[in-house]
């Protein structure tokens, strides 16, 4: 993503954004489960924060589930900040005087016209002169902006959870979002003590591109037969931090459903949607929010194995069983999120292909050595033209285009795929 292509004069952009100019009065809106991650880390970072919904139980529930120091925090009785939504704040008494510019920050359900008629509403309130960003995972920034008036100062700001793990936050520039809007952003990440991966607005954008594939893989693979401890093996095996299944229960399992809902819509080729996600939606197992999803978990500890329910479900939605290898699991799992950056890289949703290493790293917890790159070009390009050959016919998730197996077949995997993006260097 050419991050040029969205730079306007800060004339143009209003009255004095700039990255350097610290970005104060930050507003975060939902107090659910990512909503309270976020808020923790602002408190973590010390900087002086709103929290608001709509509901005022849910504003109490997080200001309870947050850890913060009495003799550091003041914190402020609930009050409403309009005809709809209540906040409540926490002032830091060691921070400076807050400056007049506010930050917005939503992380409300994940469907396109809550978030529009929501961000109507936002920018009568907080003014012209707010950024306002979306916590969203997979919805276009584009389309969700259609309902403001202002769009420069509208961005993606999508943190990973669990927040406190990830040290990367995702920001997304529109087509029409200001250079200096996404330049306050970053300053805004690092404050917390993180690390910008800024991106392009494509669907499911760089992270959840390739997590889609993989967490619907490890779901499918779940309904032909392989145990969920075997499948937490070949994960941990790869370098990921933790099982996808429950990785699942963390995402919660409604908005995996509405990200790969959005993945499917814009790849309906790439992807065979896993039947046993709407099951779990259908009987509220909606993750670790509710203490029970593809796992049941007491005082947040996860259950060693898999709920007896997630099991009944899998046997309605089972598959015929096929046995595989600890091998061609993790090649099943993997390498559709190969094949994912590869296509990322040539939409131009990215720039450079080590942008994939702090998605990988930063967003997902991979846990790796060497670079996340450098994994497949370990496992090699004979192994993953063979997968793409036995596989193929199993899942739509291990298709690549005909151009990318045939310079798979001459070149390296990470030379393939930067050939494949239009030469695009690091």
């Amino acid at each position: 993503m050419n991050i040029e292509k969205t730079k306007v004069s800060l004339q143009d952009a209003g009255n004095d954004i700039t990255g350097n100019a610290p970005v104060v009065g930050v507003y975060l809106i939902g107090a659910g489960v990512v909503g309270s991650a976020i808020l923790q880390a602002h408190l973590d970072a010390g900087i002086p924060v709103w929290l608001a919904d709509q509901d005022e139980d849910a504003i109490g529930r997080a200001v309870q589930q947050v850890r913060f120091s009495d003799d550091e925090w003041d914190v402020s009785s609930i009050r409403k900040i309009s005809d709809s939504m209540s906040a409540i704040e926490f002032c830091n008494r060691e921070s400076q005087a807050p400056c007049q510019r506010t930050l917005v920050i939503e992380s409300i359900a994940e469907k396109l016209e809550v978030k529009q008629a929501f961000f109507a509403e936002v920018e009568q309130v907080f003014g012209e002169d707010a950024l306002l960003c979306t916590n969203t995972s997979t919805l276009s920034i584009g389309r969700i902006a259609e309902s403001l008036r202002h769009r420069g100062r509208f961005s993606g700001m999508h943190f990973f959870m669990p927040v406190g793990e990830r040290p990367a936050v995702e920001l997304i520039a529109g087509d029409e979002t200001h250079l200096a809007t996404t330049e306050a952003c970053v300053g805004h990440v690092q404050r917390l003590g993180k690390e910008p991966l800024v991106v392009g607005d494509g669907p499911a954008f760089v992270v959840n591109r390739l997590l889609s594939p993989y967490l619907n893989e490890a779901m499918l693979l779940l309904c032909r037969g392989v145990s969920a401890k075997r499948i937490e093996e070949a994960a941990l095996a790869y370098g990921m931090p933790m099982s996808p299944l429950e990785l699942i229960d963390w995402i919660g399992t409604p908005t995996m459903f509405d990200a790969g809902r959005a993945f499917w819509q814009a790849f309906p080729d790439r992807i065979d949607p896993a039947p046993l996600l709407v099951a779990l939606i259908k009987n509220k197992r909606f993750g670790r929010a509710v203490s029970k999803g593809m796992y049941d978990y007491q005082d947040g500890k996860r259950d060693l194995e898999l709920s007896p329910r997630t099991i009944e479900f899998r046997e309605r939605y089972c598959r015929k069983e096929i046995e595989f290898s600890d091998r061609q699991l993790i090649e099943i799992m993997t390498i559709p999120m190969w094949i994912e950056a590869a296509l990322a890289l040539r939409s131009g949703v990215v720039d450079t292909y080590d942008l994939f290493d702090l998605a990988m790293q930063g967003g997902l917890g991979f846990d790796s050595n060497a670079p996340w790159h450098s994994f497949f070009d370990s496992m090699g390009s004979s192994a993953i033209l063979a997968a793409m050959e036995e596989w193929s016919a199993l899942t739509k998730a291990l298709n690549a285009p005909k151009e990318l197996r045939q310079l798979l077949a001459d070149n390296t995997p990470t030379e393939a795929m930067v050939a494949y993006g239009g030469g695009l260097k690091r």
